[in-house]
């Protein structure tokens, strides 16, 4: 556990700014809650080694040298960490430890360093014919293992082969402790959700006597993403007993981001002693269930909803791994409260967030397992929760009753914006409530005639007594309020979309991803969608458009900045079924889509990969436009 950083300041890095950094995470209380290693990238050496051949510190950015900022760390009961590289250059060009690897360990060593992570550009393969990447990383890698070793000084050995198709975490083990999993990524969720299913098949590769898998530094209050997503983000990293790195300024964050990165109650199951990686025990498509033995005979479950809703999801303990019991107690550790349940484990997760329990087999929790759902209804057949403006729609609130006990005088009460209608009371009751049972209550809605375009919260606020005690919970389901699409053709990237997902970045309007125009076999597009792979982008169409038309390609820019990667498959489903498959699409491409929308509720674009691993997959949707009644 600690702070790395690259993502926020990249080359821009002092010990100004590391001093102020070990002084912030002190003062906020990160370092009490286990972020010891504060950790120098790329760009803090000299261009030049010294006289001798040994790395040097840059004179203008570390006047006092590497030594004095680590007696400084040192003396606050942290940790220093630095970077290094096994090829001829570090990635910001820098220099590289190839044939240096004996004296530059030492030097690490003389400084004393706790930390040293080694990356993998500019690496000279030509000197190594006839063997493959992965032979190659074992080579250097191991040259470096070798010589920590030598120095006698404990370092820990970060592996940064960042390129997963070298599969570095087959030869890692026995060389360091830990290593890259995935490729550099951003601070978006699409990007988090492929490195977490790019980890999930290496749980058996994790543990104390064997090291630890590595998704990369957290993005954890960078800006791009919610709140919910970056709780979504470090409980999935606890649970992959992944190394919990900040990448984040941590001397100017939110209390929001504050309280996810010290949640004790998340890092104590990440830190875990017995170091067992959770796997992945349901896939219900954007709905997953995980789950990780801990060392005391508890389990810890995640219930991750990737989609763009609220929803229900629930486990059993017994797919969870536990044994057969009368009742478990779920400790929510990021409610911190525990209930008691007959076995379902249950919750409401919001779009893009991750519930998690610590389940015991227990039946000590006095409280009820009780939770709350919102559904919300179009007349259209769709999963979104759609609602038109001035338009009464249906909303439905089921309350659950996962324990061995009835609890009685349950009022449930609808909360919507002013000048939302709700036909009736919005108060409703029932008398008891048994245990292991559950009740549904429908309401009529209608949004204001001004409502139009938004996001906007419905919530059930629930109370209910068991003995003499009072409970509560409570639902929210975000409210799509979509008026029908406009007359005549539309850009699609004029339009509010319902959700939008990025492998690299954030879906942009009129701009390739990366932010440069969007071009195609060498024509410029004023207008389009920009995503990279894996991506999504949904709209509602209501059965009022008659026409999708687009070209669909690898932006030009890839051509520019790397030779690597370029490839997608660009699909597009109507209402869930897929109507256009481009096929493989490769660099210059430009494929002409023209489909049929007639009839058609729910419009999504779809770019996957095209078999290289998704990187510089920068795929644009040029001049995407709807034409409607």
């Amino acid at each position: 556990m600690g702070w790395n950083d690259w993502y926020t300041f990249f080359c821009d890095l002092d010990e100004n700014l590391i001093k102020q950094t070990v002084d912030a995470m002190i003062s906020t209380g990160m370092r009490d809650a286990g972020y010891k290693y504060v950790n120098l990238d790329d760009c803090w050496s000299a261009k030049e080694r010294d006289a001798a051949g040994r790395l040097q510190a840059d004179p203008a950015k570390f006047p006092s040298g590497i030594k004095a900022l680590a007696d400084y760390v040192h003396e606050r009961g942290m940790k220093l960490g630095i970077y290094g590289d096994v090829g001829t250059q570090t990635c910001a060009r820098y220099p590289g430890s190839y044939g240096h690897e004996a004296v530059d360990a030492q030097t690490f060593a003389d400084w004393e360093v706790d930390f040293v992570k080694v990356d993998w550009c500019f690496v000279p393969f030509e000197d190594f014919p006839g063997k493959s990447q992965q032979e190659v990383a074992a080579e250097l890698y191991g040259r470096w293992h070798d010589a920590i070793e030598a120095t006698g000084r404990p370092m820990f050995f970060s592996i940064c082969v960042w390129d997963p198709s070298v599969k570095s975490w087959e030869i890692a083990g026995p060389l360091g402790d830990m290593w890259r999993t995935s490729n550099d990524y951003s601070d978006s969720w699409g990007a988090v959700l492929g490195n977490i299913d790019a980890q999930a098949p290496l749980a058996d590769l994790a543990g104390p006597d064997k090291g630890w898998n590595d998704p990369d530094i957290l993005m954890v209050g960078k800006g791009g993403m919610t709140a919910t997503e970056y709780r979504t983000q470090f409980s999935m990293w606890s649970m992959m007993a992944a190394p919990l790195l900040a990448g984040n300024d941590v001397r100017n964050m939110s209390q929001e981001t504050l309280r996810t990165l010290t949640n004790t109650e998340v890092i104590a199951i990440d830190q875990d002693p017995l170091g067992r990686q959770a796997t992945r025990v349901r896939d219900d498509g954007d709905l997953e269930v995980w789950a990780r033995p801990l060392a005391n005979g508890d389990v810890a479950v995640a219930l991750l909803n990737r989609s763009g809703i609220a929803q229900t999801i629930t486990a059993q303990a017994s797919e969870a791994g536990l044994p057969t019991a009368e009742s478990y107690s779920l400790r929510d550790v990021w409610a911190h409260q525990t209930t008691k349940s007959t076995g379902a484990i249950r919750a409401f997760v919001p779009s893009h967030g991750t519930a998690v329990f610590r389940v015991t087999q227990s039946g000590d929790a006095k409280a009820p397992a009780v939770s709350t759902s919102v559904k919300i209804g179009a007349d259209a057949g769709t999963e979104w929760p759609v609602l038109f403006p001035g338009e009464p729609g249906t909303v439905e609130v089921v309350v659950a009753n996962d324990a061995p006990m009835t609890v009685t005088d349950v009022r449930i009460e609808l909360v919507v914006p002013d000048g939302w209608d709700v036909e009736g009371d919005p108060v409703r009751r029932e008398r008891q409530l048994g245990g292991e049972r559950e009740v549904s209550v429908s309401y009529a809605v209608t949004p204001s005639r001004d409502t139009s375009g938004d996001r906007t919260p419905v919530t059930a606020r629930v109370t209910y007594q068991y003995g003499k005690n009072i409970g509560s919970t409570s639902g929210t389901q975000l409210a799509l309020v979509v008026p029908k699409p406009p007359t005549g053709e539309s850009y699609l990237s004029d339009l509010a979309w319902l959700d939008a997902s990025s492998g690299w970045q954030s879906v942009t309007r009129d701009r390739e991803v990366g932010g440069g125009p969007i071009n195609l076999a060498g024509t410029t597009y004023a207008k389009g969608l920009g995503l990279a792979t894996p991506g999504d982008v949904t709209y509602w169409v209501g059965e009022s458009c008659s026409r999708l038309t687009a070209l669909a390609g690898i932006d030009d820019v890839v051509d520019r900045v790397s030779p690597a990667g370029g490839t997608a498959v660009f699909e597009v489903y109507a209402d869930g079924e897929k109507v256009f498959d481009s096929g493989l699409v490769r660099r210059g491409a430009a494929i002409p889509v023209d489909v049929s929308l007639t009839g058609v509720s729910e419009l999504r674009l779809h770019v996957a990969d095209g078999g290289d691993g998704g990187y510089n997959d920068r795929a644009d949707w040029a001049d995407a436009k709807v034409t409607c009644a």
